[in-house]
């Protein structure tokens, strides 16, 4: 399989609409009420100067946003940015239908792949995870995926970049603790490129933020955002909630309050640059009542998301969102059914960065085998979300009449050219017959995941970075770590 084939030529993405157009409307008038009458903190000084300079009413760090300034805002914001890897090529451009798939970050545990035991994740899972989701073809982007908490906490989010980007190639959303942090993976990248001027034009970074729930944008939230677009890098500014806790338990209401929160990120973005490069979306989960678990893996879940990317259609916007988020402990049945199922719904809805895939229990841990795993069950769905073909060749009326009634296909070339694209070949899933199945050893699609992720392990390394490009980097966390400790 061609590792770099990660997102199909031709994605005629059989649309699935959710809403109405009238109904978007309705969630869009909703949210620029709440921004107009409700109004939303905002706890950095210069985003406040900015939103009173432009109009808005502000009483201490309360603001109100009139709806012309967020319709003036939603026509400033680029509705195509384009992603490149680490190697220069522009391989995710974010548009309409453009989907892409990758980790999420940050997860407390690991399964050990070697002694499966849950325990606290460190820098070595975050390399690891990196490794093989470089390797793997249906993997567009990469984010942390555990934390390395065997590292200095102040300055942990620098590891986690340099891991992730000494271990692949691919476009890497990164998380960071502050603007000073944030600044810092900023250089470190620009070494990783040859120069700020290419990271600029190219860049292969997305910062993710977020605003707390229920309506607070936070002073090191917005700085971080800020201090992106100084540099032209993407940001995602996204909420992440639990509903019927953060926010309303409505499905409509939660997305209402959401797109509010989204809104007023792309309305400062802009005050703050013109053009500048914001993703909107968030994770929109509802909390279970009975144990105030996430519910990741719950048909709400994915009906929110499904309204939110027509929201960001709606927009025109790039949007964020997740799926193979899993609430299962361990990569069984539930864990498999949670999910295929989100992430074809997110193929087949069109949305463009899917994060969080791969996640066991509610986003606490994570295992690499079910990562290979995905990789399938994401090959599937796009296979899925490509269409079918409908031409003359793909009729094959010359074929039927070749062969006739009674006849047999196997043996006509029409079959031999046309049976690999047409038919979808898994990697990891089990198609055999009982009996061919007992005779290679029973093996489950973990097992065979579980031995492909130690082979890659073993035996795959990410393109080799610019000479000096390591050393830069770790001159980099040392110098913030001598300047937290000042």
């Amino acid at each position: 399989m061609d590792r770099y084939r990660s997102n199909y030529e031709e994605q005629i993405t059989p649309r699935l609409t959710w809403v109405s157009d009238s109904q978007l409307e309705q969630i869009h008038y909703a949210s620029l009420e709440i921004l107009e009458r409700t109004g939303t903190v905002v706890q950095n000084q210069e985003a406040l100067k900015l939103l009173k300079d432009a109009g808005c009413r502000v009483r201490e760090n309360r603001v109100w946003i009139p709806a012309w300034l967020v319709e003036e805002c939603l026509r400033l914001a680029p509705k195509r940015i384009c992603i490149a890897d680490r190697l220069g090529r522009r391989v995710m451009p974010l548009e309409k239908n453009r989907v892409y798939y990758g980790t999420g970050s940050d997860l407390p545990f690991t399964v050990d792949i070697d002694t499966e035991e849950r325990r606290v994740s460190c820098k070595e899972d975050v390399s690891r995870a990196a490794r093989l989701m470089d390797y793997l073809p249906n993997y567009d982007f990469i984010m942390s995926y555990a934390i390395a908490s065997d590292t200095n906490p102040r300055v942990s989010d620098l590891h986690q970049f340099e891991a992730m980007t000494r271990e692949s190639s691919k476009p890497v959303i990164f998380t960071a603790h502050n603007a000073a942090n944030t600044e810092a993976v900023i250089e470190m990248a620009a070494a990783c490129v040859g120069g700020e001027d290419n990271l600029r034009s190219n860049p292969y970074i997305i910062l993710y933020s977020e605003p707390i729930s229920p309506l607070i944008h936070t002073d090191e939230g917005v700085a971080k955002m800020f201090k992106c677009f100084e540099y032209d890098i993407p940001v995602v500014y996204t909420s992440g909630v639990l509903a019927g806790a953060t926010t309303p338990v409505t499905k409509a209401g939660c997305i209402a309050q959401i797109n509010a929160e989204g809104l007023a990120g792309v309305v400062m973005a802009q005050l703050k640059k013109k053009g500048a490069p914001i993703i909107i979306g968030g994770g929109a989960t509802p909390m279970d009542m009975k144990t105030t678990v996430t519910l990741y893996g719950a048909p709400e879940t994915s009906m929110n998301y499904a309204v939110m990317t027509q929201l960001a259609q709606f927009y025109g916007l790039p949007n964020f969102t997740e799926a193979g988020c899993v609430n299962a402990p361990l990569p069984d049945v539930q864990a498999g059914v949670e999910a295929a199922m989100t992430i074809m719904l997110t193929q087949l809805e069109g949305c463009n960065l899917v994060h969080d895939v791969g996640y066991l229990e509610g986003g606490k841990t994570g295992y690499l085998p079910f990562l290979a795993i995905c990789d399938d069950i994401i090959d599937m769905a796009r296979y899925t979300g490509a269409g079918t073909r409908i031409t003359p060749e793909h009729l094959a009326v010359d074929c039927i009449h070749d062969v006739g009634p009674g006849g047999n296909f196997m043996g006509h070339g029409h079959t031999f050219k046309y049976f690999r694209e047409e038919i979808w070949s898994p990697r990891f899933f089990v198609r055999y017959l009982w009996e061919q199945w007992e005779a290679r050893g029973k093996k489950t699609p973990l097992d065979l995941a579980t031995a492909k992720v130690r082979e890659i392990l073993e035996e795959h390394r990410a393109a080799a970075l610019p000479d000096g490009a390591v050393e830069e980097m770790q001159a980099i966390i040392r110098r913030r770590e001598a300047e937290c400790r000042d």
